[in-house]
């Protein structure tokens, strides 16, 4: 079979709060981002009754259409509220009794009958004992059938889907090899991802992010939410006198995660290179000097570092760069 040297795909991100898209080309190992959009909405994966299909449907095709998207291929993210992921060590096997002891550890890991789940997994790595290192995901099949109904209405082809942690791997780290806390801080959760050599080892969600900070700002400060939002982007952590006290355990939650997940890390015998931060929120004045504490590098990504994209685009693009990781690496994703 052959295949065209250029290859479009689309990257859909549905979160908590807005749906982003990316479209990029890939040809001769040279990644174009030809288009992007973001709206403020979200499709609520508790809600599946078909009004609430039909709406995200609607909304998202309106963003196609004025983004001037030009393909139908998609690689869409799966909520990571919605997904259960871990990582198992698998005694040796042969490869054709992989997928019988998968599915028999899984039992073990998430909370719903095997049989009203979707399992997929990726290996790791094969260990010195013997041992093959697997990421296990697991997604029930009602969200599932949600999220490809979605597309199918919408005349769109899902080439895959994949939980948010490895695109934003994919977009962001790439081909470091280092040892990496990605903090990960959206605006209903936060997300802690533990990447070394371009695997996930293991991930946590925290549910708070930042609209809990802005919700937090708005009641201490009896404003608007939107003035607070203001007031969060102007001032984030950088005056401690201006810093509301409610917001402070928010803050000391997340990094106490954190923490808690480098101990974890250190006990066996590793340190983290970097941390970085990423997320809607990442550009929240002082969030970086936060973190400094923890004896790594702090960084945040830059999902714009592995792709071309027209000139005329950059000012307005890199305002948005951190909301697009996730939907960039998923159209990373087929090349």
């Amino acid at each position: 079979m052959f295949f065209s040297s250029k290859k479009s795909i689309l990257g859909i991100d549905i979160g908590t709060t807005n749906i982003k898209i990316a479209q990029i080309t890939s040809k001769d190992n040279v990644h174009t981002l030809e288009t992007y959009g973001l709206v403020n909405a979200a499709f609520d994966i508790d809600e599946t009754k078909e009004e609430s299909i039909a709406k995200t449907v609607l909304i998202l095709k309106n963003l196609i259409e004025k983004s001037g998207v030009s393909t139908n291929k998609v690689v869409a993210s799966l909520p990571n509220s919605a997904v259960f992921t871990s990582v198992i060590d698998l005694p040796p096997l042969k490869d054709s009794e992989l997928k019988a002891a998968i599915e028999f550890e899984a039992k073990k890991y998430v909370p719903l009958p095997i049989t009203e789940m979707t399992l997929s997994w990726s290996v790791i790595e094969k260990m010195s004992d013997g041992k093959t290192r697997i990421l296990l995901t697991a997604v029930p099949n009602n969200v599932l059938r949600s999220y490809l109904k979605i597309f199918q209405q919408a005349k769109l082809e899902p080439v895959a889907l994949e939980i948010e942690a490895l695109a934003l791997i994919r977009a962001l780290i790439g081909d470091d090899k280092g040892s990496i806390l990605i903090v990960d801080v959206g605006a209903k959760s936060t997300h802690l991802n533990i990447v070394e050599n371009g695997n996930l080892l293991l991930t946590r969600n925290i549910p708070m992010g930042g609209d809990t900070i802005t919700q937090k700002i708005a009641e201490s400060l009896k404003i608007s939410l939107v003035r607070a939002e203001q007031f969060k982007k102007d001032f984030g952590l950088t005056q401690s006198n201006l810093i509301p006290e409610n917001i402070k355990p928010i803050l000391a939650n997340i990094k106490s995660e954190a923490k808690q997940l480098q101990g974890i890390y250190q006990a066996r015998g590793k340190k983290f290179d970097k941390i970085m931060i990423v997320g809607g929120t990442a550009n929240l004045p002082g969030l970086n000097e936060f973190f400094s504490d923890m004896d790594a590098k702090i960084v945040n990504g830059d999902p714009l570092s592995k792709l071309t994209f027209p000139a005329d685009l950059k000012p307005v693009i890199s305002q948005y760069a951190e909301n697009l990781s996730v939907a960039i690496g998923l159209a990373l994703r087929a090349h």
